[in-house]
């Protein structure tokens, strides 16, 4: 799955959750620290992280 369909995915995701699970993703999200060896997996991952914790939410 590329980047652009990951990020698709993630945006109609958070346009259904409410105020405070909204907030809580977007922490989420700053808090994640960047892996300076390899960005690109590390995006990917980040990326794969945050669509699994919208599928629970």
């Amino acid at each position: 799955m590329n980047y652009l369909t990951l990020e698709k995915e993630i945006l109609s995701s958070v346009q259904n959750l409410n105020g405070h699970q909204k907030s809580d993703v977007l922490l989420y999200i700053k808090n994640i620290e960047a892996n300076k060896n390899n960005p690109h997996s590390y995006r990917r991952k980040a990326m794969k992280e945050i669509r699994e914790a919208l599928k629970r939410a």
